[in-house]
């Protein structure tokens, strides 16, 4: 059964992912030849100058991109399923209805995951070439929380589409946009360090908004369809 949930998942989301990948490719490139230039047409002692006094983040283009990629995969998992209330039969599969959007919320954030993932190694191996090992260690940790946001935003879409009341949606959508927005914060090289592991938990925690909002989903396309077998009757 979950093979072929899986499969179905994968058949929705599947010219997403590749288009989200060829866009990673896209912006690594930039990345790169930005940072080839910026090389050869200044000094070492500017480069580090930047670096040390001015917080030079030569990465500093991929910040929305794990953000935006979220937002893709969540419309192109949820949105069909949510349009003629299509999630209510994947909701009556013989499984837990709790399972079933565990299921799902892990196959999105995994297909993230594996999309993030070459990204990180690429530029930490880009990196590694042109710059000391500490330098590439505040990188990676200035791009955790952009990565986190990336996660957050795919629960909090996937929320706002699955929530079947409108005021729900507003204050899921307020909140989203404030939470996600620390994480996408201007700060210093590395400057995320001290409060890493409480963003890492708290994005784990918002792991399960979208499952409450899918239970009352639910509940609602029993209500809504209760009241139009009435209304075919009467």
């Amino acid at each position: 059964m979950y093979k072929a949930l899986a499969y179905k998942e994968w058949l929705k989301i599947r010219w997403w992912a590749v288009g989200s990948f060829i866009l990673e490719l896209l912006l690594l490139i930039y990345i790169f030849t930005n940072l080839r230039a910026v090389i050869e047409y200044n000094s070492a002692e500017m480069i580090w100058s930047s670096i040390v006094y001015k917080s030079y983040m030569f990465f500093q283009s991929l910040k929305y991109l794990p953000f935006v990629i979220g937002i893709f995969i969540s419309v192109a998992q949820y949105l069909p399923e949510v349009l003629d209330l299509k999630l209510k039969l994947t909701m009556h599969l013989p499984l837990e209805e709790n399972r079933v959007l565990l299921f799902l919320n892990l196959f999105g954030t995994t297909t993230l995951f594996i999309l993030f993932l070459p990204l990180v190694i690429v530029l930490v191996i880009g990196s590694s070439i042109v710059f000391p090992s500490e330098i590439t260690y505040a990188m990676i940790l200035s791009i955790i929380p952009w990565f986190l946001a990336g996660f957050l935003s795919y629960f909090f879409v996937s929320a706002i589409m699955i929530e079947p009341a409108w005021g729900r949606r507003l204050v899921i959508a307020i909140i989203g946009y404030f939470l996600i927005n620390e994480f996408l914060v201007d700060v210093i090289l590395g400057g995320f360090i001290k409060i890493l592991v409480f963003l890492i938990v708290f994005t784990l925690l918002y792991n399960y908004v979208h499952m409450l909002s899918g239970l009352r989903f639910k509940r609602g396309s029993k209500w809504y369809f209760r009241l139009n077998y009435h209304a075919i009757y009467l």
